[in-house]
């Protein structure tokens, strides 16, 4: 596929398989507020806003509060830690894109320092990624551009040249919105978008 000065990432889903941690973490946060989640939701509430995903499955107005402090204290848990891994060939790829001088970075509906956590327990260096946006560093999130936007001005470059990667159509959006270009990481043969960059496993950035 077309190389690329810049590859920005989705984190869940994209560099980690954190399903079934956040399985865990949704599962034990929106008990806390009295609302039964399906297991088979959870993929889509990893793919959207948290209080996107609080308002469609019709929580309880006025305690998202308690429910997002649920959720930062089950993020920290290190048993719901442990069951979050990487995907075969993300290591392989990210060492050799910034083999090779790419710039990486993350762009995350998750937060930052978990992210960092996470990076840490799975053996990834964070020194590889020259910047890491997480839901506290903008006001808007995907699909707005804003996530997007916020990491080209950390890394003081323009838009041309860059990729953003992702699993979800959100990402999807939020690339377009931010005159980025959208590579769709389909790992469940899910998707059919002639229109879109569309990769198996990150592989598909390198070969």
């Amino acid at each position: 596929m077309k190389e690329f000065d810049t590859y920005l990432f989705d984190f869940d889903g994209t560099l980690v398989d954190s399903q079934e941690s956040l399985t865990k973490v949704f599962e034990g946060a929106y008990e806390v507020v009295g609302v039964k989640v399906d297991p088979n939701y959870v993929l889509r509430l990893m793919r959207i806003p948290l209080f996107q995903g609080y308002e469609e499955l019709n929580a309880p107005k006025g305690r998202e509060k308690e429910f997002g402090d649920e959720i930062i204290r089950l993020l920290d848990d290190e048993e719901i830690l442990k069951l979050t891994k990487t995907y075969l060939e993300v290591k392989e790829v990210l060492h050799k894109l910034k083999d090779n001088n790419k710039t990486l970075g993350i762009v995350t509906s998750n937060n930052k320092k978990h992210v960092k956590e996470v990076l840490k327990f799975v053996g990834l260096d964070d020194n590889l990624f020259s910047v890491i946006v997480g839901n506290q560093e903008t006001r808007k999130h995907k699909p707005y551009p804003d996530p997007i936007l916020k990491a080209l001005e950390i890394l003081n470059i323009s838009k041309d040249k860059v990729c953003y990667v992702g699993d979800g159509m959100d990402d999807m959006r939020c690339a377009i919105n931010a005159g980025v270009i959208p590579v769709l990481v389909d790992r469940l043969n899910e998707y059919n978008y002639e229109s879109l960059e569309t990769i198996k496993n990150l592989n598909g950035l390198v070969n």
